[in-house]
């Protein structure tokens, strides 16, 4: 019979604490195969190999409890584990070595110039440790080739959310939610939708902080704040996502021609200009019927973007199948469901999505605004009229 091992004389060849045996036996993650008549906990070869592949999940960074769901999957056996630990260790002899590359030319540029300024220096090797600590070194290498493509961007958008902060404007506020999109947006554009990459980058903002995972662009209270204004945005698309099932199938289908008309003027996004523009594809209902009365068309509409958005046209390549809807947009889908409950009616129809527009250019406006401000509507009569309806 093959030996079997007591929890000390285990503890003692793997150099894990008695206490930590212990707690894995309690949670059910590595119970002994025998315990003798006192209950003493004895390992048998199989328990000692499981333990193996609990000391490989850990180190490849999964939690007890995924280590447990892991444990179940015949695609962890003992092999596979430990080939996973020897790719994860294989990346970071390539990083150290990468490191130690780096690190030697700082010190001959050290000793052979006296205009590297020390502190930078420090700050380089630090930033370049703690990236390289969550990072591969193709991850790595990615985002250096990235940051030379998009740092011209950063510093003017942090300034407009350090603008925003320091006049103390609400996360509501329509030029915030927009700030909020953009950096949604660019963020999944600089991760390229790597998963992986995103969840490094995550990692190094909880554990280090924000100026960290910035590379020094952001201090944590603007990191904090636009991270708000991100979930804010997130919440607000889940709520209008739920009150969709409510829009009648005229209002869908404006929705729908909207969209098409944005994919027409070579723009990926949905802004207020493609909710205008679904409206007045409706040509006989009574939104549009009102709009016409105030001098306003689907021509003289799209014209109007067209010329104002010349400069914001996309190839169609990059146009998705499925336009977002900008917070502004989404601001007003928000509003139309008010519009539909102050009105005492469940369904919301092209109508209320008219009015909406119009509450929402209360408080400014966007390009749907501009075009009925450019055409000269008395936008209370409009509003009178609709509610007349």
């Amino acid at each position: 019979m093959p030996k079997l091992l007591q929890v000390g004389e285990l503890a003692k060849q793997t150099g894990l604490s008695i206490r930590t045996l212990r707690y894995y036996d309690e949670i059910g993650l590595l119970v002994p195969s025998h315990r003798t008549e006192a209950e003493y906990r004895l390992y048998s070869e199989a328990d000692i190999a499981r333990l193996q592949q609990i000391l490989s999940l850990r180190q490849l960074g999964f939690a007890l409890k995924e280590i447990r769901e892991c444990l179940e999957n015949p695609d962890f056996s003992l092999p596979n584990v430990i080939n996973l630990h020897l790719v994860r260790l294989q990346e970071q002899i390539a990083v150290s070595q990468s490191l130690f590359t780096k690190l030697s030319t700082l010190a001959q540029q050290l000793q052979t110039s006296q205009s590297v300024a020390v502190d930078d220096l420090m700050q380089i090797m630090e930033n370049l440790t703690m990236t390289q600590q969550y990072l591969t070194q193709e991850q790595n290498d990615l985002l250096e080739a990235r940051l030379n493509q998009e740092h011209t961007k950063w510093p003017d958008f942090v300034e407009q959310m350090r603008s925003h902060i320091t006049q103390g404007h609400d996360l509501n506020d329509p030029e915030v939610q927009q700030l909020a999109w953009q950096w949604r947006d660019g963020m999944v554009s600089f991760v390229g939708g790597d998963l992986k990459l995103y969840e490094a980058l995550t990692q190094i903002y909880q554990k280090e902080g924000a100026e960290a995972a910035s590379w020094g662009t952001l201090d944590a209270p603007t990191l904090d704040y636009i991270l708000k204004a991100v979930a804010l945005l997130s919440v607000r698309e889940e709520m209008v996502g739920s009150s969709l099932d409510r829009f009648t199938s005229e209002a869908r289908e404006v929705l729908t021609q909207g969209q098409e008309s944005m994919r027409e003027l070579y723009l990926n996004w949905y802004g207020t200009e493609g909710l205008l523009l679904g409206l007045l594809t409706a040509e006989t209902s009574p939104a549009a019927q009102a709009l016409k009365t105030h001098g306003v068309d689907f021509v003289i509409a799209q014209n109007l973007f067209r010329n104002w958005l010349a400069k914001c046209i996309v190839p169609a390549t990059k146009i998705p199948a499925e336009i977002p809807f900008t917070p502004r947009a989404y601001r007003v889908l928000e509003l139309t469901a008010e519009q539909a409950k102050q009105q005492g009616q469940k369904q919301i129809n092209p109508q209320h999505l008219l009015l909406g527009i119009l509450q929402e250019g209360e408080t400014g406006g966007g390009m749907a605004m501009r075009v009925l401000r450019e055409c000269g509507v008395d936008c209370q009569k409009l509003k009178q009229q609709l509610n007349g309806v």
